[in-house]
């Protein structure tokens, strides 16, 4: 196995701080909604948090595809480049 990206510190911080704290209107099909409150529900998370996970996996995903590197799902740790973790 290779590196481990911790998805909760990839990049820049992708947890808001009170100081530093832009707030968006994000607008989603009933469909990616019902999603994103399946994903919270399943991993305990927030929804807010599921959204900045998935920026900062996202980001590592676009970082290793400008590297020629390619993003999948593999068996076996041992046989990844780079470990997602966080979540």
């Amino acid at each position: 196995m290779g590196t481990v990206q911790d998805t909760t510190a990839a990049g820049p911080s992708f947890r808001a701080t009170a100081t530093a704290r832009i707030e968006r209107n994000l607008a989603m099909s009933p469909e990616a909604d019902d999603f994103l409150a399946e994903l919270a529900r399943r991993t305990g998370l927030k929804e807010g948090d599921v959204i900045r996970l998935a920026l900062a996996m996202f980001k590592t995903a676009v970082d290793a595809k400008e590297q020629g590197k390619h993003i999948g799902v593999a068996e076996a740790p041992e046989m990844l480049d780079i470990e997602l973790v966080g979540f």
